[in-house]
């Protein structure tokens, strides 16, 4: 799929390919969990990848190209090759942040833990630790960055409905109770950062409870 892509996505393509294998390797993406997407320079078209893949064994030829509602590009189908069940989270993302440019969703042990002890709070808030400064315009460990989580549903639309409330606030990134992590980026590089600074963060949670 990367050599029908223009040079920069491409580029992007296999960035976003090493980050899937790094989640892999740290057992961030278990059996063929997780997806992850990026917004091509082709408007209203992502690159996505495919369904029911182990992650320690993806290769750029597992990225497929869709559009904005979800429906996989003519020059992606063949047998067997769907999205994810997820994806209208990740183009919901896009829509409501035209500067993302990524969107990781994983599933560590630490972190779906964690989303069902504090699913009742509805949110974990960080606060006096360095590492927060790895997230998007946050340039002091004295804030406090709040973490929505919200039900798990098999249908998107009523995660995306719980989301709501929460878009307002700029969130870097939300929990689904007993499922995982989404977070973003404008790069592949920044939603990385995002991912990794997350899960620093899930540990010192799981320290301090």
């Amino acid at each position: 799929m990367a050599t029908e892509l223009s040079f920069g996505d491409q580029q992007r393509a296999q960035e976003l390919l090493e980050a899937i294998q790094f989640f892999s390797q740290k057992g961030w993406s278990p059996a063929t969990s997780t997806n992850y997407s990026l917004r091509l320079e082709t408007q209203g078209e992502f690159l996505i990848s495919r369904s029911g893949v182990d992650k320690s064994r993806f290769q750029l030829s597992d990225l497929i190209v869709i559009a904005q509602t979800g429906q996989v590009a003519t020059r992606s189908q063949g047998a067997g090759i769907k999205s994810s069940a997820e994806t209208e989270i990740h183009t919901a993302i896009y829509a409501r942040f035209p500067d993302a440019g990524c969107v990781l969703h994983t599933h560590s042990v630490l972190g779906t833990w964690l989303s069902q002890k504090y699913v009742k709070a509805w949110e974990i808030k960080f606060q006096d630790w360095e590492i927060l400064k790895g997230l998007k315009g946050v340039e002091t460990h004295l804030g406090t960055v709040v973490l929505p989580i919200v039900n798990n549903h098999q249908v998107m639309k009523h995660i995306l409905n719980e989301m709501e409330s929460n878009w307002p606030n700029s969130p870097h990134g939300f929990l689904i109770a007993g499922h995982g992590l989404y977070t973003w980026g404008t790069t592949v590089a920044e939603a990385k950062r995002h991912i990794e600074t997350f899960e620093f963060l899930f540990e010192l949670q799981r320290l301090g409870a």
